[in-house]
């Protein structure tokens, strides 16, 4: 967009002001510096500066340009204070930092999706001065709940935490692979569906998928770890539940009309757990297992079979002949149904 189509470029209208005061609302003040100015300031190199507000997923600034507030150099602040300590070492500091920024770019991009929304249903997308009064009134509540769904999640995982630490003869701190269940859930036919619908169905669908697929997975004790658009990635370490959350979604996703049918793929073994993703050949066997699968049936790996037969579950399982994928030349997956 070009400054002439911008009718906040020159101020015309009011929508420059009304730019500049949710900006500032939003960095708690002004912007004051250049990035020269920061990593003095900070007594961190232009380098490690640069490297971590790549990190963090911002496109570079220009050094000439004021583009910084307090809220940068303070946060800066943290993160020498992490490094200083001996918490972090550089390259995990900007893993993290990967990390925090693609989390916060998709939830900012939906965060700011639903204030339009909500802005335009009060009638008020062409005052500027009501744009900025619904930011100011919806922002802190959304971040006050941001930061208490955080903390409930944190006291979940801290409790799997100490509890491996408890169970362990030794911990020095690094990442350790861990036996559990993945499992991907994919959309049939998703990409003839979007083409199908029109945008608000699509993002209805969507919103069911998401919605549905996290309250079977974390009502059954399971963890939705990323949903990539029409799949979603889950985990759980309880064998049972895996396969109740695989027949759960199956049953409840689709709507009425049959739409949002699943195939599902689980694997069983260890995964390397890496800030919030897992990793591993069990991660890649369940998506193979995925792609594969008919609509509206699950596949489990032979491990995942033999843990299903060991716990003596009441389900019906049916060998598939062997299948050939990439990476896995001698996959033999099995088809599981409730009885």
């Amino acid at each position: 967009m070009s400054p002439a189509d911008d009718p906040g470029a020159d101020g015309s209208s009011g929508w420059g002001e009304a730019r500049r005061e949710v900006e500032e609302f939003l960095l708690g003040g002004e912007r004051f510096l250049r990035r020269g100015d920061v990593a003095e300031r900070a007594g961190v190199g232009p380098e490690q500066t640069a490297r971590l507000w790549s990190a963090l997923g911002f496109p570079r600034i220009p050094d000439d340009v004021t583009a910084f507030a307090q809220v940068d150099l303070d946060a800066l602040g943290l993160v020498q204070e992490l490094l200083g300590d001996g918490s972090l070492d550089e390259a995990e500091a900007l893993a993290i930092a990967r990390t925090l920024g693609q989390s916060m770019a998709r939830l900012a991009e939906w965060q700011a999706n639903l204030l339009r929304r909500t802005i335009a249903e009060r009638g008020s997308v062409d005052d500027p001065d009501a744009v900025v009064d619904s930011v100011r009134t919806l922002v802190p509540l959304l971040e006050k709940l941001q930061a208490y769904t955080w903390r409930r999640h944190l006291i979940v995982t801290a409790g799997r935490m100490m509890g491996a630490i408890a169970g362990a003869d030794s911990d020095d701190g690094s990442d350790r692979t861990e036996a559990t269940t993945v499992g991907f859930a994919d959309v049939v036919g998703f990409t003839a569906l979007s083409r199908a619908v029109d945008a608000d169905e699509l993002r209805s669908l969507l919103e069911r998928f998401e919605g549905v697929s996290t309250d079977v997975v974390s009502a059954h004790g399971g963890r939705i770890v990323k949903t990539l658009g029409d799949e979603v990635l889950f985990v759980c370490s309880d064998v049972a539940a895996a396969v109740d959350i695989a027949f759960d979604l199956h049953a409840e996703v689709p709507d009425d009309g049959g739409r949002l049918a699943l195939r599902i793929g689980l694997a069983y073994g260890e995964v390397l757990p890496r800030y919030g993703d897992v990793y591993g050949p069990v991660v890649n066997i369940a998506s193979r297992l995925t792609s594969h699968a008919r609509p509206g049936t699950t596949l489990l790996d032979d491990e995942l079979t033999d843990a299903v037969r060991e716990r003596g579950l009441d389900v019906e399982l049916r060998t598939v002949p062997p299948m050939a994928v990439r990476g896995y030349k001698h996959l033999k997956p099995h088809v599981v149904r409730r009885r």
